[in-house]
Parts: structure tokens; sequence; C-alpha cells
């Protein structure tokens, strides 16, 4: 019998491998030579960000000269529209072509000549260069003052402070970064082979997708004052009693559950769960993803050793000969990533559940746009890894706001586009978190904290499966502030997930206003449209996609200037009755595909980070699972499925779709804004809708 509680906010963060073939290195040792003046024949290059990009930053002193830092130089393929074209109809990345690295770099990298100019440009100040085999990933190692004459910039320390709590939240935390002051510019004739420039901030701005139970423990919860809501933890449970639990048939019932947290029937779910609940183990007989590897991009460290003892003494997994390898890409992610390695404790558990057999390849990265771009160019020009998970974000809304105060348009997106890109056409099949925080991605802390319609830029590409999230059917009686408030709370079908279907039941058991219950709640499963990406053609064949039913949960307010020609809302008023509209769209829409992310039908997880198991949701857990359901169908089909989007819009279209639309209309099925239309194949809160995955299979055999 759960109390409800003021729920943790969504507070967590998004090397370079040693003596692969694939890397070319070049450059020179030594003390820099002097470089020439500036001339107008510079031009500017994008970049990740400026000091005037760091959110409330105070500039205390200059970036000493010594410094060592690492920066990345992305290339402009050549024939890219042209590729990008074949991939999104198809005819490219999918079950029956694919690109080898070779192949890629032949068609699609620079050529030698433009290497080698920018290359020995840069040796001249000291930096010496590592180009990867696509030939469009040129990492680079110097000192801050050579990249300062170099790039043409002068490099500061900044202090970010964290951002205040909103509506009892955990305040963020501050950081102490570097950034230049202005983008880099480099001579004209190799600024125009360069996409972006990474690395010159090294700024933590990328969000997890992860979130921990809300729904607080019967009896352990202390009752709240009326007008008041109680403050407990999520309950951390102790292995053994999990361990226990599962030895018994093999999953946790719905009323051990019950028991272990202390009221929610459906929160225990494990990987076995998902491979059960959306069909995967129909894929085909003793299928379980051996000979397959799944690639896992994040930015904080694994806890080695915590998936194995996840698999073997709590989920009973099955055991098979598989490895996980960890590469530290960029050196790795620092330290004060460490509170995120529940992300990645989590992303490896899950996959590796879903896919017993499979290998896991960890490329753990900095919290930064350097680390985020090698990272997946990293898992690209491997190409061990079939099936590549990212449950990281970063809002459209806060690259535009980069833009706006000086980056030069589009290259942070085309940038990470051309990793993608690459990935699809090597028919590795890439799925990324859509979100939590609904249709409102902006939201979160360390993103802009605004409110107004966003989704997460990496999901956006068109290149990736977006991953988005439902909740699971379920019912408990919850109590308020005194034993005799209580009521039923019942889901009961999947719908889309939205933490609003809480906000009734908490303002009449806590005695609170509407506003305050609502404020308290505040997640859901990224969805809407992207607001820089067109709509790809593969989404244009369902119907539902380019328009779409909406409900007026929240109306945005107290607009804010927050850079030259972009003012956007900074609160919300909570809707008791909310209206339902109905609109066009022409952007990307995410997501593609949803499976349960709830907190309050979640996950067990265990991380050294919670001294023992957690049940958590949140759309990290989905985009890891769809991976491994990627390697157990690539082995049962004996070869890689590819970049799934175009195969799953055309399937979806058909008379015999592989997916449950959840097209329902109104607060029943809603991500906080988006809701279904009734006959419609595509809801922007669900996408597609749950897969078969059996069904799947057979449509990414063909």
């Amino acid at each position: 019998m759960p109390r409800l509680h003021r729920p943790r906010p969504l507070r967590r963060r998004l090397a370079l491998a040693a003596a692969f073939s694939a890397l070319i290195t070049l450059g020179t040792a030594g003390v820099a030579v002097a470089s020439p003046a500036p001339s107008p024949s510079w031009q500017q290059v994008p970049s990740g960000p400026t000091g005037a990009q760091l959110p409330g930053a105070t500039a205390f002193g200059d970036t000493p000269g010594s410094t060592p830092e690492q920066v990345t130089f992305v290339l402009r393929g050549r024939g890219i529209a042209q590729l990008q074209q074949a991939v999104l109809a198809g005819a490219v990345g999918g079950p029956q072509h694919r690109l080898s690295v070779s192949q890629f770099a032949a068609s699609y990298g620079q050529t030698s000549r433009t290497i080698g100019a920018l290359t020995s440009y840069l040796a001249r100040y000291g930096i010496r260069s590592t180009v990867l085999a696509n030939r469009l990933d040129v990492q680079t190692s110097g000192t801050a003052s050579a990249y300062d004459r170099a790039l043409n910039v002068s490099q500061k320390q900044y202090r970010i402070p964290g951002r205040p709590g909103r509506h009892g939240e955990k305040p963020g935390r501050t950081q102490n970064v570097h950034a230049p002051t202005r983008a880099p510019q480099l001579p004209r004739d190799l600024a125009q082979s360069v996409t972006a420039i990474f690395g010159l901030s090294n700024y933590a701005a990328f969000q997890s997708n992860v979130l921990p139970q809300t729904l607080p423990a019967s009896g352990a919860a202390a009752a709240a004052a009326p007008g008041a809501l109680p403050t407990k933890a999520a309950p951390v449970i102790k292995p053994a009693t999990v361990a226990a639990a599962v030895r018994k048939t093999g999953v946790i019932s719905e009323e051990e559950c019950a028991e272990i947290t202390l009221g929610l029937p459906r929160d225990c779910n494990l990987p076995q769960d998902f491979a059960t609940q959306y069909g995967l183990t129909g894929v085909g007989r003793g299928a379980d993803g051996t000979g397959q590897t799944v690639g896992i991009v994040t930015f904080a460290a694994l806890d080695e050793g915590s998936p194995e003892y996840f698999w073997q003494s709590l989920s009973e997994t099955p055991q098979r000969p598989r490895t996980v390898t960890v590469r530290n890409v960029d050196g790795g992610p620092s330290a004060v990533d460490s509170a995120d390695s529940d992300e990645t404790d989590l992303d490896v558990e899950q996959a590796g559940g879903v896919a017993p057999g499979a290998n896991i390849v960890v490329y753990q990265a900095p919290n930064t746009d350097l680390g985020g771009i090698d990272a997946l160019f990293q898992a690209a020009v491997e190409n061990t890894a079939g099936s590549v998970s990212m449950s990281w974000a970063n809002s459209e809304t806060l690259v535009a706001w980069a833009q706006a105060t000086g980056a030069a348009p589009n290259g942070w997106r085309d940038a990470f586009d051309l990793a993608f890109l690459e990935l699809a056409a090597q028919g590795q099949s890439t799925f990324v978190a859509s979100g939590d925080f609904g249709a409102y991605t902006s939201y979160a802390e360390p993103d802009l904290m605004t409110t107004n319609l966003s989704v997460n830029a990496f999901a956006a590409s068109p290149f990736v499966t977006a991953a988005g999230g439902t909740t699971l059917p379920f019912s408990v009686e919850l109590y308020g502030s005194t034993a005799d408030v209580h009521e039923t709370l019942a889901v009961p079908t999947e719908r889309a997930w939205s933490s609003a279907y809480l906000w009734g039941p908490t303002s009449r058991l806590y005695e609170l206003s509407f506003q305050d219950a609502a404020m308290a709640f505040v997640d859901g499963g990224g969805g809407g449209y992207s607001q820089t990406q067109p709509m790809p053609a593969y989404q244009r064949l369902v119907s539902g996609s380019q328009s779409f039913t909406a409900v007026r949960n929240l109306t945005s307010t107290t607009p804010k200037r927050l850079a030259p020609g972009l003012t956007l809302p900074t609160d919300w008023v909570a809707n008791p009755t909310p209206a339902i509209v109905h609109g066009r769209a022409t952007g990307r829409a995410i997501p593609d595909v949803s499976a349960d992310a709830d907190p309050e039908t979640g996950y067990l997880v265990y991380s050294p980070l919670y001294g023992g198991i957690m049940p958590v949701g949140g759309t990290s857990i989905v985009a890891p699972q769809l991976a491994g359901a990627a390697a157990t169908i690539n082995q049962a089909n004996r070869g890689r499925g590819g970049f799934w989007n175009p195969s799953i819009y055309r399937a979806a279209a058909g008379r015999t779709s592989p997916f449950t639309a959840l097209s329902t209309t109104g607060g029943g099925n809603d991500n906080l804004f988006y809701t279904g239309t009734p006959d419609m194949r595509y809801n922007p809160a669900t996408g597609l809708g749950t897969p078969n995955l059996a069904k799947l299979a057979a449509v990414l055999r063909r």
C-alpha cells in the first residue's frame, strides 16, 4: 500500500583503444612553432560550445597554455547526400546490402590530399593527429596554447553554477570547465572540408534517461502533513531477496514484487520479462544472441563485474561463454561522472540479459561533445557490433540556443548525423533513448530547463531507431496523509508513459493544489517532432505521422529571452481538465518504437551506486533492450538486420503490422502532450507502438 512521494529528478548525464590497425598516426612531436597572424582568409568552423554558450557561466581566468587537450576534427564526407537517400530508402544498410568500413571510407571518406593538408597544418603547431579508418574523424592531441594559435581562439576557465532545484528537485552540480571565447577558425581552404570541431570545451551537457521508482514504500514512508508530499527515497532491495524470489519460477510474481517493493506489483521486471512481453521468445529456438556483439555508447564508467553478478546471481540469465569489453574512448569518463555509472550498469545488464549469448563492447567516453562523437565513430570503425545502444539526451532546444549565441548553424547536428549514417550504412542497428520528460526534453537539468515542446537531438537523427516508453497495466491502492485517505490507481491496458496519471491521486490524497501535484511529477516517454530534421520518406508511409492529437495537460508560461532571437517559456500552468487539440507536423517524428519504461512498472537494476538493487524506469532501459533483441534476431536470421526504420515502417503500413499501435485518444494514453488518434498507425507519444519481435524478425529476414 504505497504512499506517493516527491520523485528524485533526472540528474544523470552522456578512448581511444590502443593499437588498432584502423588508426593512422600523423604529426610532429616537440615544441610548437610560432603561428602566422590571422588573415581575412580564415573562416569560422562549427564547434562545441564557446564561453558565451555555457549557461550562467562566469570566466575566472585564462586556460593555462600547457593544459593537455584532445580535439577532434569531423571532416565533410564526399557524396553524402546520395548515401543518405540510399540509407533512408533501405537500399543501403538493410539486410540485403551494407558497406564495410573500407568501402565506406573509399566512397564517402575524405581524400588523402585533404587529410594531409589538415594534419600537416596542425603539425606546425606541435599537434599530433590520428585518422580513423573511415577517413572522417581526425583525433588530435596538443596543448591549449597550440590550439589557441592553430585555431585563432583564446580559451578561458569558466564556472557554471548548478541549476537551482525547482518544485523540490535537487539542484544541478557546479562545473568548472574550459572553453574558447569564440568559435574556432581555420584557413579557408581547410575550413571548407571540416564539418565541426569538438574538444575545445569539456562542458558536460548530456543527460542519461533513467528514473527511479517514484511511488514510495507502504508503511516505510512517514505520513506527510496535509499539503505536502512525503520524501521517502525509492527502495533499495537486498540482492538475496531478489535471488530467492527469482529462483522459484525464473521471474518475480506480482505478489512477491508488491512485497519487496512494498506496494508495486509490476515494478520487478527482469530482461526475461521484456522477452516474454514483446515476443522475443518466439524469434527462434535457441536464439540468444550467440556470435553477435552489442555496442553500448555511454558517458559514465561501467562498474566492471556488476553486470556479471546481476546475470549470474540475481536474474538467473542463462550463462554463455561471452565477453564484456570496455573501450575507454578519449581517456574514458572523468571521475565526476562516477555518479552516473548506474546508467552504464543498467545498459549492459539489460542488453546482455535480453541476449545472453551476445558479447558486449562498452564504448565509454567523457560526457562532452568530443566524447560523444568519438565514441560513436569508434563503434563504427570497429564495426564489430551489429547493434548499438545510446541512452543519453541533448535537446534540440539546447542546440538551437548554442547556434543563437554564435555557433555556425547545423555543424553539431551534421557531425552526429554523419556518425549515425556510417553506422546505418554498415548495417549496425542503432537505438537511441527518446528521453524521460515526455514532449519536453529541454526541461531536464543540465539542459536549458525550458518548457517548450522539444525532442532529443540524438534520437531525432533519421538514421537511428528512437526508443520510446510505455506503462504496463497495473493496479495499486494508494494511501495519503492518514490511513483512512486512500484510492485505487489503475492502468487497465498498456499505454503511453506519462506521470500525468499521478497528478489527480496525488492532489486528492495529500490535499495539494493540482498545480503542485503536477509539478512534483513531470516525466514521460520522449516524443514529438524535430524542428531541424525533416520527416524522412519512410515515416510518411504510415497514417498519423504527419498529423497529431494532443492533450493540453500543461500550458507553458513565463517567457525569457535566452539569446538574440530566442525567447522561450520557463514554467507551466497545469490544467485539471485539459483540452484535446489537433495539428500537423513536417519534422522527423520520434519515437519509432516503444516498450515499458515507466518507473512504476519498471525493471530491477543492480549497481554499487545504489548499494543493492533498485526498481527504475526510463527510455534508457528500452534502447539497450532493443539492441539486445536485435542481436538475438540477427543470430536467428543468420545476418544483420541493419538499419531498422525503412523495413519496419513499410511493414507497419501493411495489413499485418508487427506492432500494436497505441491509438487511443486522451489523458489515458499521452506523454504529457501528444496522444493517439483513432485508427492511425503512428502516435507521437509511442511511435509505431509496441513490437511483436518474432514478427519483426520475419520482416528483417527479407
